[in-house]
């Protein structure tokens, strides 16, 4: 008899340090701790999925439940590679959101029971109308913003799955681990698009302040340097009449 509830599975869990798996991201991980490694043997053995979830303090070595977030991602395991310092190199890819229901006892690694995230047919239809802007913003905010490759730019554009675009968009952000996990717990995909131009929205605007002042820096630096050229050039031409008057 299952002890799991209606429309819910048990998957061994990872937590992450750092990072979030966005579902239609692919990921190279270097694992370390003894349990996550064993969760991902386990999932590679079963060929199962595998929760992934970003701990609360990065800096914990091992994390309870009360110290990880309880929206992750369930994720493949692709590809495992064991290297010569006995560390495990995983490549993984992000299938779909889901939250922790219950905690299941397992002796090699933590066990949880999870529900998945489904997003409502209606409210995707709503998102449609965001499609247009939520490229646009993403596009302005990679031109200002080098960490963002321009092949990742152009198969933005090529996207028609709106889930997808939100989550591959999401995935390339270059924004703080807790700033994304608030992402990745939005409901609904309307609020995950609305929060994500929001950020582009204020991003782009940063961005631009912080272009002004560099170039207001910038002409402050030169004119104190042609200043500072043409007083030394006077020094000079004052030094050159003195030793004439000699």
């Amino acid at each position: 008899m299952s002890n799991t509830l209606p429309g819910t599975k048990l998957y061994p869990l990872m937590p992450l340090r750092d990072i979030v798996i966005f579902p239609h991201m692919v990921a190279p991980l270097v694992v370390g701790r003894k349990q996550s490694i064993q969760a991902l043997e386990d999932a590679m053995e079963k060929r199962t999925e595998i929760f992934l979830v970003t701990q609360i303090n990065a800096g914990e070595d091992e994390p309870g439940p009360e110290g990880i977030y309880r929206v992750g991602t369930l994720a493949s395991v692709m590809q495992l590679l064991r290297l010569p310092d006995g560390t495990i190199k995983a490549l993984v890819e992000g299938k779909r959101r889901a939250h922790i229901v219950s905690y299941v006892p397992h002796d090699k690694f933590m066990q949880v029971e999870l529900q998945e995230f489904i997003d409502d047919a209606s409210v995707t239809s709503q998102v449609t109308a965001y499609e247009r802007e939520l490229r646009k913003y993403f596009e302005q905010y990679s031109t200002i913003n080098n960490k963002i490759a321009k092949e990742v730019v152009k198969s933005v554009q090529t996207i028609d799955d709106p889930k997808k675009l939100v989550d591959v968009i999401c995935a390339h952000l270059p924004l703080r681990a807790e700033e994304k996990q608030k992402i990745l717990e939005c409901a609904t995909l309307l609020e995950r698009v609305e929060k994500i131009l929001d950020i582009l929205s204020r991003e782009i605007e940063l961005a631009e302040i912080e272009k002004e002042i560099n170039a207001r820096v910038k002409a402050r630096m030169s004119k104190t340097q042609r200043n500072y050229y043409l007083s030394e050039k006077v020094k000079e031409i004052q030094s050159e009449m003195d030793q004439g008057d000699e």
